[in-house]
């Protein structure tokens, strides 16, 4: 570009003779900043400056400049190089930046757009103003449906006043984590979700709304319930049981049974007294056989 600026120069010299002799290097250098970062753009402003001082300024082909005009022209055409490098490089950090945040912004959104929790914007008077895919799929209202509307839209009858006090708490600064409760589907079923509050700041700091995560539990709930209604019937079937366990002293002939206190007891009222077995009375066939030898065999008497 320094190049072309001399060969326009070179064509001009005719007809601008010693005015402004730093001119077109200058535009050429407002090129190579434009594109270019700080170091290309003052080897061009320092390359012009020498160029325009050996071919164009008196005394030619030295780098002596004898002209007062002459000097005060290259001191301009060196501050102002140095004015726009650095003005160039603020606006090109600052595009950077600027970029940055936008490409940072866009993989946020397309994060909270992906995720499977319901994400929900709101105001601190309760309105929904965001609401992703997640949000559709667990309330069932589409975006369209659901941005504007008063987060009660959402609530169960008489739910409302619970969660305007969480709005009021986040409003404060609070952050709310694993809060379970029940939201209404757009079909008018309800569903358990866990809900974590957050509040959210502009670029002051101050809190201008609340973002609202929900994850369905109706599952984990259901399961839960389940696991707890086993437990409690397990424990309520323990209670109920006794369990013979050890060894028991028992005669040999009459099948009595020694207790702790050593005193003998029929077999069936020590069955009795340490469990929760109880007894019927009636004769085997062959006791029958032995007993009542002019039976049938088989019959046995009632109890």
């Amino acid at each position: 570009m320094v190049a072309v600026a001399f060969l326009v120069r070179q064509a001009l010299d005719p007809l601008w003779g010693n005015r402004l002799p730093f001119g077109s290097f200058f535009l050429a250098f407002l090129v190579v900043a434009h594109f270019a970062e700080a170091g290309p753009s003052l080897l061009a402003a320092v390359a012009g400056f020498l160029l325009a001082d050996w071919f164009f300024v008196a005394p030619r082909h030295t780098l002596r400049i004898s002209d007062p005009v002459d000097l005060l022209n290259a001191v301009f055409y060196i501050a102002l190089c140095l004015m726009f490098s650095w003005f160039a490089h603020r606006m090109r950090r600052s595009l950077r930046r600027e970029q940055e945040a936008r490409a940072a912004v866009g993989q946020l959104a397309a994060i909270i757009e992906s995720s499977e929790d319901a994400i929900v914007g709101n105001t601190l008077d309760g309105r929904i103003v965001s609401w992703n895919t997640g949000a559709r799929n667990l309330y069932g209202y589409a975006e369209v449906e659901a941005i504007g509307q008063p987060i009660d839209l959402l609530l169960p009858r008489g739910g409302g006043e619970d969660f305007r006090e969480l709005l009021q708490r986040v409003g404060r600064g609070e952050c709310i984590s694993h809060f379970e409760t029940v939201r209404c589907r757009k079909s008018g079923a309800l569903v358990e979700v866990s809900l974590c509050l957050s509040p959210v700041r502009n670029a002051r700091g101050e809190i201008i709304g609340a973002s609202t995560i929900a994850r369905d539990i109706s599952d984990w709930k259901r399961a839960q319930r389940e696991r707890e209604n086993l437990v409690a019937e397990l424990q309520s079937a323990l209670a109920e049981v006794k369990t013979l366990s050890g060894l028991l002293p028992i005669c040999s002939h009459c099948k009595k049974v020694r207790d702790d206190k050593g005193y003998w007891n029929q077999i069936e009222h020590y069955v009795r007294e340490h469990s929760n077995a109880s007894f019927t009375h009636g004769i085997c066939p062959d006791c029958v056989a032995d007993l009542y030898p002019d039976l049938k065999k088989g019959e046995c008497a009632a109890p």
